[in-house]
């Protein structure tokens, strides 16, 4: 009888570690994928002279891939504007900067995690 007992608990931990090993892998892959979506904008940003239609496909793709993307940017004369889902970019003459902000939820369903996360960058 103790044998069957050592078993079962055996199996019940090894299938714990398993499932719990998985979670984590998918939490580390959600946090992976979203720090390099954040790069890709700032890279394509920086490549199109921070164009309004690329500025505003970012946003667009972010939101597609769950992702909650705001980009402010600064101008040469100092002012500032963010751009967001909700009020997208028309003309973006004399741009220096953009501050690339892109939130999302990783998850870890086995212990019923989730927690928001933000991820930040500058494109010049």
């Amino acid at each position: 009888m103790p044998v069957i007992i050592k078993s079962f608990m055996g199996i019940f931990f090894f299938a714990l570690i398993v499932f719990l090993g998985a979670g984590i892998l998918n939490y580390q892959t959600e946090v992976d994928r979203a720090s390099g979506y954040k790069q890709d904008v700032i890279q394509e940003l920086q490549n199109s002279n921070f164009a309004p239609s690329v500025l505003n496909a970012c946003i667009q793709a972010g939101t597609e891939q769950n992702y909650n993307v705001s980009i402010d940017v600064s101008n040469g004369d100092g002012s500032h504007h963010t751009y967001t889902k909700h009020a997208p970019a028309a003309d973006l003459a004399d741009v220096v900067t953009a501050y690339v902000t892109v939130e999302y939820t990783s998850r870890l369903p086995f212990l019923g995690v989730e927690t928001p996360n933000v991820l930040r960058g500058f494109a010049r």
